[in-house]
């Protein structure tokens, strides 16, 4: 007999929930800080007190057996009866609270009273709120006394209210199961080597393990990963997909495949979930119902408005999403949170699941092996996970927060005193040592505990000022903080403490320089994690810096575009170290030119710098004015993005040359098909610049494997080129010629870190020999191909 497990708070939360998203009231407590809270009142209440005491109830419902169940934080035996004791916490005083969140904290304990009281037949108990402050550390306690008869009437209205919503769940995940039991593959054929990728991820879900995949460009990753994670849901492994991406383009190709596999009947329920601010209604977002009309009495309608939603929909894009918002006035972004309880697939960013300060705490709170996570261009969680769990506190932001709110009440004008003197001696350390940058493996302890009053401090200031003009400011550096002391709990190791003094101002930074660990972490939390990328080369770098564990699979599929419909050139005799630009300036620029007059068409320049792009670019113009010329820009709004791309016309009567960064915009997940793009070069092997942050990342893997150098510049530079040539070939028909300016591409401590599939790379010494092989390869005739180019 299967039997569906609900928890109490959720199902409490979920049904009786009231009011209004309120930020400024939120606890920006941890799990782990309330469990200390709770741990420390459960001690302090004395003889005749149990807790954590389990409670559960079996019921038959919609002709389904569920089990509501739940741990209670106390149950106290006294000469006046039983109690339930329900132990809250939170930044805001009691008095502050609403009715309705009071009343929620008393349905949470009625339900366990209901449970206790049948199954030891008391006709009365006592349900006490005992609510913690913890700016003031003041304890509430509130008790209210219920016979019998009153708690079965609560629980039997509670369990009726939430029928419904049971008797749709089940329906809709047995048309689930049915329609992708019954999935095709939406094309007539494979491709080259995805039938065994889609094989290879099945087996690491069903076994739930972690897989890394070096999926090749045009392999068709998204659909085999999304397919096989789809036949696994429809054979009951795993619950839920969560497609986590680093773009906005990669979340749009998943959506895309989505549909082509709704369109094949296959059943399910996704949702894309849009940051915060990008997606708020508002001109500037404000959280409270005083500012925000879709924040206001937002539980009071949100049930309604995710009932029409699931009933009418089954992909929550974001238009969609805004849509049912604006019909039933909530807020776009809680209410994607919110159906996203009731999709299968969930899309979003890295953070959602990797980030511990804004991890969706409903998903991820906890483990569920029934969870399967696929993770695309999973190279760049190399770097995103290194920002996720570092934090910057800026001395000037506080010192100007402080001096705008100095009229404030005493203590708030103390705690950033204070918070300012633990700078101004972080300030002399680095007048002794006579230098701008400072590291250490220590942590700033003295600082964090100092910041820690401020932000509590700071809290009870918002709660109590909400019309203040100082709100915006003070809500900012408190976040900024909230991050700082947050990620200071994971302080170990793997992290350093930095300062450095930029102009009048002095940065302490807490930077983690390997968070494999805490991927591997939140990985645990989860059933089977599948991650991959077009470049994870080589991939036992990838397996060490995203992971900790030691039985991950890898799995590496052949390029599956034929190499006669592809040149790959390495220029031998072009150095483009910093010292040697100026000189070997000249070169590139011909050898730009050398590719680009054989055949008209459009091509992609990539450089790894802004600099050396703008010096390339203009001697390129000045020489050879007859070209078109396209540049990168350093900050460009989304319009000038589509607008660079749309350049790329397939019938340009005139030759196009686009100069663009390593790493950026233009040099990974964009498509430009056929004609659109027929030609990439690539300057210089990417290194990243050399600068405090790379050498701390040096000097740790020198000490942890001696391969510093390598994993701090070689490995996340070649990565950038790989993924800049990776924009020549996207589709099967797709013809094109890379070349590759510098020397050090032919240096065997580069070579070895090249993709397989580069093995017939052509080695030239001169620049005229450029003209000649393209000349070559673009007599040759179209490599033929019969696969689809799914």
């Amino acid at each position: 007999m299967t039997v569906k497990k609900i928890a109490v708070r959720k199902l409490v939360e979920f049904i009786m929930r009231t009011g209004s998203i309120d930020e400024g009231k939120n606890s920006q407590h941890t799990a782990q800080e309330g469990a200390k809270i709770h741990r420390s009142l459960q001690k302090q209440a004395g003889t005749g007190y149990e807790k954590e005491v389990w409670l559960k109830k079996q019921l038959t419902l919609a002709d389904e057996t569920i089990q509501v169940e739940g741990r209670a934080d106390g149950i106290i035996t006294s000469e006046t009866g039983i109690t339930i004791d329900e132990i809250k916490t939170s930044e805001t005083p009691f008095e502050d609270l609403t009715e309705g969140l009071v009343n929620l904290f008393f349905y949470q304990g009625m339900v366990y009273a209901y449970i206790y009281a049948e199954s030891q037949e008391l006709s009365e108990i006592n349900v006490q709120v005992r609510y913690f402050q913890t700016i003031e550390k003041k304890i509430t306690t509130t008790t209210r006394k219920y016979s019998f008869d009153e708690l079965v009437s609560f629980f039997s209205d509670l369990m009726s209210r939430y029928e419904g919503w049971l008797v749709f769940e089940t329906n809709w995940h047995q048309i689930r199961n049915q329609s992708l039991k019954e999935l095709p593959f939406p094309f007539p054929q494979y491709r080259t080597g995805q039938r065994e990728l889609a094989a290879a991820v099945y087996k690491t879900i069903y076994h739930q393990q972690q897989l890394f995949v070096e999926a090749p460009t045009g392999t068709g990753k998204t659909l085999s990963t999304l397919f096989p994670a789809f036949k696994a849901l429809g054979e009951g492994v795993g619950e839920r997909i969560f497609y986590l991406t680093a773009k906005t383009i990669t979340r749009t190709v998943a959506e895309e495949t989505i549909d082509k596999l709704a369109k094949k009947n296959g059943r399910v329920k996704s949702v894309t979930l849009t940051a915060k601010d990008k997606i708020c209604f508002l001109s500037e977002r404000n959280c409270t119902p005083e500012h925000c009309p879709f924040a206001a009495g937002y539980y009071d309608r949100v049930n309604d408005g995710l009932w029409d939603m699931l009933q009418e929909e089954d992909q929550f894009t974001r238009p969609v999403i805004e849509q049912y918002a604006k019909k039933h006035q909530l807020c776009p972004f809680e209410l994607s949170l919110d159906v996203s309880l009731f999709c299968d697939v969930v899309i979003g960013d890295y953070n959602y699941l990797f980030d511990p300060v804004v991890h969706l705490q409903r998903f991820f709170e906890e483990e569920n092996p029934n969870n399967i996570v696929l993770v695309d261009e999973a190279h760049n969680l190399v770097n995103r996970s290194k920002e996720m769990y570092s934090a910057e506190i800026s001395r000037e932001k506080i010192y100007t927060v402080g001096q705008a709110t100095k009229k404030s009440f005493r203590k708030l004008r103390k705690a950033f005193n204070q918070v300012d003197n633990e700078f101004e001696l972080i300030h002399k350390v680095l007048e002794e040592k006579n230098t701008n940058y400072h590291h250490q493996k220590a942590a700033a302890e003295s600082l964090v505990n100092r910041l820690y009053s401020l932000q509590d401090l700071m809290k009870e200031w918002l709660a109590e000022h909400p019309e203040d003009d100082n709100q915006e400011k003070m809500l900012n550096l408190y976040f900024d903080i909230l991050r700082f002391t947050r990620l200071s709990e994971f302080y170990d190791d793997h992290y350093e403490t930095t300062v450095e003094k930029k102009q009048y101002d002095l940065i302490v930074k807490i930077y983690c320089i390997d968070p494999s660990l805490f991927l591997q972490q939140s990985m645990n939390l989860v059933g089977s994690t599948v991650l991959f990328s077009a470049s994870f080369s080589p991939l036992p770098y990838y397996q060490e810096v995203l992971s900790e564990n030691t039985e991950s699979l890898t799995y590496r599929l052949p390029n599956p575009f034929p190499n006669e419909n592809r040149l790959l050139l390495v220029h031998n005799n072009i150095q483009t170290t910093y010292q040697k630009r100026q000189q070997s300036l000249p070169e590139v620029v011909k050898s730009i030119e050398a590719l680009v007059k054989v055949k008209k068409g459009n091509y992609l320049v990539f450089f790894p710098s802004f600099q050396y792009l703008d010096e390339v670019a203009e001697e390129f113009k000045r020489t050879f004015p007859e070209y078109n010329s396209l540049i990168q820009a350093s900050q460009m709004s989304e319009s000038e993005r589509e607008q660079f791309l749309a350049n790329f016309d397939g019938n340009n009567k005139e030759t196009l040359v686009a100069f663009a960064v390593l790493g950026g915009i233009f040099s990974e997940g964009i498509d430009l098909t056929g004609d659109k793009l027929i030609g990439v070069v690539v300057v210089g092997v990417g290194l990243p610049q050399i600068n405090h942050e790379q050498n701390l990342i040096k000097d740790y893997f020198d000490e942890k494997n001696n391969q510093g150098f390598s994993y701090a510049y070689q490995l996340p530079g070649i990565n950038k080129v790989i993924q800049a040539a990776g924009r020549v070939i996207r589709q099967m028909n797709d013809r094109g010629v890379i070349l590759l300016l510098d020397q050090r591409f032919n240096q065997a401590s580069y070579q070895k870190l090249l993709p397989p599939s580069w093995y017939d790379r052509k080695i030239i010494h001169r620049t005229t020999e450029i003209s000649i092989e393209v000349e070559k390869f673009w007599q040759k005739k179209l490599a033929d191909t019969s696969a689809s180019d799914n």
